[in-house]
C-alpha cells in the first residue's frame, strides 16, 4: 500500500483562498445588511399605513438618502438595501482586483481593472441618459 502525501499548497493557492475568503465575507455580510435595511422600509411603511405591494415606486435620490434615514423615512432604508445590493457585485471585482494586484498577478488585476472600467462607463451612461 502506497502512501502519497498531500501537495502542499503554494503561495498563489493561499492567496487565492484568502481572497475568496474576504470576498465570500464581503457578499454575506453586505447581503445582511442590504436585507436588514431593506426590511426596516417594508416595516416602516406597513407601520406607516402604505401596503409596500400596492405603493407606488417612490422617486430615487441619492443625496436625499442620508436625510431620510436621518428623518427615519422608509424610503430611505429601501433605497440604501438596494444600492447595497446593487454594489456587492462590484465590491467582490474590487476586492478580487486589489487582491490579485497584491499578489503580483497582473494579467488577473488587469481584467479586474477592465471590468471595473466598464461598470463605471455603464454608470456614466445611464446618468447621462437620465438628466
Amino acid at each position: 500500500m502506497s502512501f502519497s502525501p498531500i501537495p502542499s499548497t503554494t503561495a498563489a493557492q493561499d492567496t487565492a483562498a484568502h481572497l475568496e475568503s474576504l470576498a465570500a465575507r464581503l457578499l454575506t455580510w453586505g447581503t445582511r445588511i442590504a436585507m436588514v435595511l431593506i426590511l426596516v422600509g417594508v416595516l416602516g411603511m406597513l407601520a406607516s399605513g402604505v401596503d409596500p405591494i400596492k405603493a407606488t415606486a417612490p422617486g430615487f435620490s441619492l443625496a436625499a438618502i442620508p436625510g431620510q434615514i436621518a428623518s427615519l423615512q422608509p424610503v430611505g432604508f429601501l433605497w440604501a438595501g438596494l444600492i447595497v445590493l446593487v454594489a456587492l457585485p462590484l465590491g467582490r471585482v474590487i476586492v478580487s482586483g486589489a487582491g490579485f494586484l497584491a499578489a503580483g498577478d497582473r494579467r488577473l488585476a488587469l481584467i479586474s481593472a477592465l471590468v471595473i472600467l466598464v461598470i463605471a462607463i455603464s454608470i456614466v451612461a445611464a446618468l447621462g441618459l437620465e438628466g
